[in-house]
């Protein structure tokens, strides 16, 4: 049973393309629960920590998430989350922490890994190997448009 659907999402319309089918999984387990996910980088290199620049990343965060909800009706109940960090970590640490039952995603990205003539972005490559729950991968070029990166 599917109760609790994580949908990661990085501003860009590759990743929203995760969201219809997301809700479609959403509604035919009766109304699952779906976290939205933006990831904002911060980058564990840099020694300097800035507490304002992690504060505008979030609200920035925030806006995107507000903004696509109202973009897009829905009939399951919807929550939307803002976590900081290298994107792949903070979706499988958000997998863990929540106790998703499936991760839904697109396999876009400019890091791709080719497998088989389809090329899955480094995210979704990891995620697919460490998450706690099953993945849905989504093709970009799952529509007939846009191509598979």
């Amino acid at each position: 049973m599917i109760s609790h659907i994580l949908v990661p999402l990085d501003g860009s319309e590759q990743s929203e393309r995760a969201l219809e089918t997301a809700s479609s999984m959403a509604e035919a387990y009766g109304g699952a629960r779906v976290t939205l996910l933006a990831v904002m980088i911060r980058y564990p290199e840099s020694r300097i920590h800035v507490p304002k620049l992690d504060e505008h990343s979030e609200d920035l965060g925030k806006g995107y998430l507000k903004d696509l909800c109202s973009r897009h009706t829905r009939t399951f109940p919807v929550a939307t989350k803002v976590r900081l960090g290298v994107p792949a970590d903070e979706i499988l640490a958000e997998a863990r922490e929540s106790h998703v039952d499936l991760i839904v995603m697109s396999t876009h990205g400019t890091a791709g890994v080719e497998r088989d003539k389809h090329s899955i972005g480094s995210t979704a490559w990891r995620v697919l190997h460490d998450a706690p729950c099953p993945i849905l991968l989504v093709p970009v070029g799952a529509d007939g448009g846009g191509g598979g990166t």
